[in-house]
């Protein structure tokens, strides 16, 4: 089966300090983060798949501007082939960041933005915000701006935030919106799960909303394809198999299981399906959301 990659990372800590990697993260000690993943690491761990195209998403690189890994990764695409598109990031939390947004837009393989939204108040560990973005007036002005430049939008975010999520996106019915990581499930208790799943179903009534199903090892670390199966068929059967698409998160998830076992995991869980419905979840929908 050919297969994209809708959610991967690289970077160079030659080219950018990506400060993050020193902050506590939600899952724990990220430190196998503090080395290089670059195409041809991907390539090599991709190279008993058909991996046929890939789409970036944003670290958070760049020393004045966050266009300057925008530049960066286009010129990786230039000479290497991957990625295929780019999902980039400004702060949507400031003022005027219109003509940044421009500045990305100016790489032919520019698709969409990402600003991690997840926030619990008093919790700071699990927070990638600082404040609920979703209800901030600036916040709602940029994304607002997406629409413009037919950007779509790579959101991540917490279960208790989805009610916030969806009347935004209902608000914006032309703003395509890519739900991160199956909704990131932080939890896997049954009550939890069963937030989550209600949150999703939320979420799914709005038809401009689809969901990517991958980094379901950051917060079941010891995975197994049993483990992950319930919440895979969770988000197909919510969303239904056109608005699915599969991707590994890597490197993130790398320290958590292989390349190929996150792809036979998601080739064991589809077995029965249709050819059809394989293509768009392993390669089609992909295409078609990124416009790739």
């Amino acid at each position: 089966m050919k297969i994209i990659d809708a959610h991967h990372h690289t970077w160079d800590l030659s080219v950018f300090p990506y400060s993050w990697m020193n902050n506590p993260h939600p899952t724990g000690d990220i430190s196998h983060l503090k080395n290089n993943y670059l195409i041809d690491d991907l390539l090599e761990d991709a190279k008993n798949l058909e991996l046929i195209k890939s789409i970036h998403i944003t670290c958070r690189g760049g020393i004045i501007s966050p266009v300057e890994e925008t530049k960066w990764l286009q010129s990786l695409s230039d000479k290497q082939g991957f990625p295929h598109a780019l999902v980039v990031y400004s702060d949507f939390l400031r003022e005027n960041i219109e003509k940044e947004i421009e500045e990305h837009c100016q790489f032919k393989n520019t698709r969409g933005m990402r600003y991690l939204l997840n926030y619990i108040k008093n919790d700071p560990i699990n927070c990638f915000a600082t404040k609920e973005a979703l209800l901030d007036s600036k916040f709602k002005k940029n994304y607002s701006l997406l629409e413009k430049y037919n950007l779509s939008f790579d959101m991540h975010l917490w279960w208790t935030q989805y009610n916030y999520a969806f009347e935004l996106i209902k608000s914006h019915p032309n703003i395509l919106n890519i739900i991160n990581h199956a909704g990131t499930p932080r939890k896997r208790d049954e009550e939890y799960l069963s937030n989550w799943r209600n949150g999703l179903k939320t979420l799914a009534q709005a038809p401009n909303t689809v969901i990517k199903i991958s980094g379901l090892g950051m917060f079941d670390q010891q995975w197994t394809t049993d483990s992950i199966k319930p919440l895979v068929l969770d988000c197909i059967e919510i969303f239904g198999v056109n608005r699915c698409f599969f991707s590994s998160n890597f490197p993130v998830d790398k320290k958590y299981s292989s390349y190929e076992k996150v792809w036979n995991s998601y080739f064991e869980i589809t077995k029965d399906f249709s050819i059809d419905e394989k293509e768009m979840l392993f390669f089609k929908n992909a295409e078609k959301y990124y416009r790739i």
